[in-house]
């Protein structure tokens, strides 16, 4: 008996036949527990001898993980076909159990190191790192691998080449009515990402009207024009309406959240995903970033308007489950007049004024002193458009909390530079999405078309929509995985919504720079 055979006895000590892994909808390859463990048999008969051929011929989703062990360990020399059966074996366990099983140790080496490269080709498949790069860093770290430098660069491009755009896809947009504008961004996004990256598919887009039942016209005509995915549609109660189909029949992105939105079925063959620019997710995002950063004290400055107490809820609800204590809230209107009472009360400037009068007339005399604001918060939360933001954030440092944190809404910022203007938010950290961070690396001229300004998000929503399409059923299995897109980092949760984490900008002399916060966050 070998040496190889030995270190296998001790991996398998671990390890029992495992469910079925591979494709969407597939059951994915169990790992071990201590319940699961089993006595290894001290020696292998004629008939159990491995049949290679036979394993390449198999499904992935046919293969225990006892049998991706054994088929990575008969790969002599680099053999595409082994490493992709390997790797796509291995694709229906989470990055983040990945990561156990190679810190676990309790694997050989040698397998051990297909796990890393399991691990390491997902990232490179759906974001599109350096390549080279990573071929470099592959070879440096694992001297003696069947799978050379050049071999990791030819073994990534195969891979990458089994996950192809869906061969004809429908857009459902509206054309006309008070969304059109929104959705003309949206489909030149999908049109400028689509002549970049075309592969064999074709496009198509229908108009899902203002109703249930114009979206669902559309929805049907594509089927019978044999859309194999859609995309869209963008008005809420268009979304509900599709997402409410027992069976699809098409895999959809939705555009937008419906009001009622349940995860799909499991054994259901298609599935629904949902890619929105939420703005109660960014809400959620600043003050968990706040909370993160040990800031658990906050006075609200909210819009008087309902997309300011949506945003007023969705922060709240969540600073508070973070146990973050909200000290103040206080609503505005649009008069500059106004913003000044405001703040004076919010600030508790007019109680230290009456306090002077007071002790004044008590003592009969005269007092030089400037009134004190309160001290009972860490920053601010600001809901405001970028207007507002102008007069406000000038007036914070005139009643002495210039010094304080203020972070605000992606709002805050028109989406075009306007440098002059943004001087008065210098200081405010804001969410953003990287397109708008990346704006000024581009021309003016792209920069003053529907791709900037008001619509540059919906530009951006547009070109990840068409980006995300081919990752859909890896990232399906992979609840880990994060795509780099254009409006943030983006994963599925398990109801098929994509969570977006946005970057983070703050305004300095006028324009939005990259911000960092602090290692506690």
């Amino acid at each position: 008996m070998t040496l190889r055979f030995h270190s296998f006895l001790l991996s398998a000590s671990f390890l029992v036949l495992l469910g079925a892994c591979g494709t969407t909808g597939q059951a994915p390859v169990a790992r071990p527990t201590a319940e699961q463990e089993q006595p290894v048999e001290a020696e292998v008969s004629d008939s159990q001898v491995y049949d290679l051929q036979y394993q390449l011929q198999r499904e992935p989703s046919d293969r225990s993980l006892q049998d991706v062990i054994e088929l990575s360990r008969h790969m002599t020399g680099y053999q595409p076909e082994v490493a992709l059966a390997v790797l796509r074996s291995l694709e229906s366990i989470p990055s983040g159990e990945l990561t156990t099983m190679i810190d676990s140790q309790i694997y050989d080496p040698e397998f051990t190191e297909w796990l890393e490269l399991a691990l390491q080709s997902r990232s490179l498949l759906i974001n599109q790192d350096s390549l080279p790069a990573a071929a470099q860093n592959w070879a440096d770290y694992h001297w003696g691998h069947a799978i050379t430098q050049a071999d990791f660069i030819e073994l990534i491009y195969t891979y990458r080449s089994l996950f192809p755009v869906p061969a004809r896809v429908a857009v459902l947009l509206p054309a006309k009515g008070g969304l059109s504008s929104a959705a003309r961004a949206i489909r030149d996004g999908i049109l400028s990402a689509y002549l970049e990256h075309p592969g064999d598919s074709t496009i198509r887009f229908y108009s899902s009207g203002t109703d249930s039942k114009s979206v669902m016209a559309a929805y049907l005509q594509a089927r019978e024009d044999g859309a194999t995915q859609i995309i869209g549609p963008l008005r809420s109660a268009s979304a509900g309406t599709l997402a409410s189909l027992d069976n699809p029949g098409i895999p959809i992105l939705l555009l937008n959240d419906p009001a009622e939105y349940q995860p799909p079925d499991p054994d259901q063959e298609t599935v629904i995903n949902s890619l929105t620019l939420s703005q109660t997710e960014e809400a959620m995002a600043v003050a968990e970033s706040a909370l993160l950063n040990g800031q658990n004290k906050v006075i609200m400055i909210v819009q008087d308007s309902a997309w300011g107490r949506r945003i007023e809820a969705a922060f709240a609800t969540r600073f508070e489950q973070g146990e973050g204590r909200i000290s103040d809230v206080t609503h505005f209107n649009a008069s500059l007049e106004e913003h000044n009472d405001m703040l004076t009360r919010l600030l508790k400037i007019d109680e230290s004024k009456q306090r002077k009068t007071d002790l004044q007339s008590r003592l009969g005399i005269s007092l030089n002193f400037e009134p004190n604001r309160r001290e009972d918060f860490d920053f601010i939360f600001m809901a405001a458009n970028p207007e507002d933001g102008r007069e406000l954030k000038p007036l914070l440092r005139f009643h002495d909390a210039g010094d304080v944190p203020v972070y605000a809404m992606g709002r805050i910022f028109s989406g075009r530079m306007e440098q002059a203007s943004d001087q008065d938010l210098n200081g405010i950290v804001f969410p953003i999405t990287t397109w708008q961070l990346q704006a000024k690396g581009r021309d003016a001229m792209t920069l003053e078309s529907v791709r900037g300004g008001a619509y540059g998000n919906l530009y951006a929503l547009g070109m990840d929509s068409w980006r995300l399409l081919p990752w859909l059923p890896l990232m399906q299995k992979d609840r880990d995985l994060w795509f780099s897109g254009n409006i943030g980092a983006l994963k599925m949760q398990a109801n098929g919504h994509f969570e977006r984490q946005p970057s983070w900008a703050q305004f300095s002399g006028g324009r939005p720079i990259p911000y960092e916060w602090p290692d506690t966050h």
